[in-house]
């Protein structure tokens, strides 16, 4: 069981890393850091990007 969980939590973060490899030439640095503590603090943030009104889905597509 904790199998399954490990494996589905780990295809999460690698479908999130390769999102922002796929806009990270478009991103500052500042930017991409962003996103990531975003993601990693989602649920402490309700789902919105720091330092920004959107929302984190709505930024990694």
């Amino acid at each position: 069981a904790k199998a399954s969980q490990i494996a589905e939590i780990l295809t999460k973060v690698s479908g999130f890393l390769k999102r922002i490899k796929t806009t990270a030439e478009q991103l500052t640095q500042r930017e991409r850091w962003k996103l990531i503590l975003s993601a990693a603090f989602r649920q402490f943030l309700g789902g919105k990007v720091i330092g920004s009104t959107g929302r984190l889905a709505d930024a990694t597509g």
